[in-house]
């Protein structure tokens, strides 16, 4: 998947975008994107469960003659199969739940937030522009520097323009508008002035599986 959106021209334009923000703010841009933020175990025990259940209220319904050791069994058969449709992607999202892909995009962008070094900037003004591709999701946050000042909703416009590159089948193109939306904040509430830090944080796209 990574590969797929994130070849060697999407990682130059998505580079090229947090230069230009980067140019007329004292703001230092880092994009992350992953392709889960986590293995959801609990989608396949769900997936397993529904499954057995189905088969075994079937059998009832429909008065199937089985003994116990065959009912068993089928249920078995079936709780292996619910786990294996789980890992699709479609019935994985659905049986891992909106509140629990929306948890963990977050604990993954605030883990993305400290790995990258974006709370180390001099002035406090890191933003990180993440996305997570399984989960469809984006957040963008600044350190406190420029979060005092701005806030989450200042943010919304970049989150809702990633998540609608992700959703169109193309994410590099999201990250670069939301990296420029990023920047006309950033320039608006802290232009860059001749005492502005030099780049301290590297403009690449950082990828990661998980």
């Amino acid at each position: 998947m990574m590969e797929r959106f994130f070849g060697e021209e999407a990682r130059a334009r998505v580079e090229a975008a947090v230069r230009e923000a980067e140019a007329r703010s004292a703001g230092q841009i880092v994009p992350v994107v992953v392709e889960r933020s986590d293995g959801y175990p609990e989608a396949r025990f769900r997936g397993a469960l529904l499954a057995a259940a189905l088969a075994t209220a079937l059998v009832l319904v429909l008065h199937v003659p089985l003994t116990l050791a065959e009912l068993v069994l089928l249920q078995l058969g079936a709780g292996l199969a619910g786990a294996l449709l789980a890992l699709w992607d479609p019935v994985e999202r659905l049986l891992a739940g909106r509140a629990e892909r929306a948890l963990a995009t977050r604990d993954r962008a605030l883990r993305a937030f400290h790995e990258h070094g974006l709370h180390r900037t001099a002035a406090g003004t890191g933003v990180l522009v993440f996305a997570s591709l399984f989960e469809r999701r984006a957040i963008v946050m600044g350190d406190h520097g420029i979060h005092a000042r701005m806030g989450d909703e200042a943010w919304q416009r970049a989150v809702d323009a990633l998540t609608a590159g992700m959703r169109r089948g193309d994410p590099a193109a999201g990250f670069c508008e939301a990296i420029a939306l990023c920047g006309g904040k950033l320039a608006e509430h802290f232009p860059r002035g001749p005492d502005a830090p030099g780049n301290e944080l590297a403009d690449g796209l950082r990828t990661s599986r998980t």
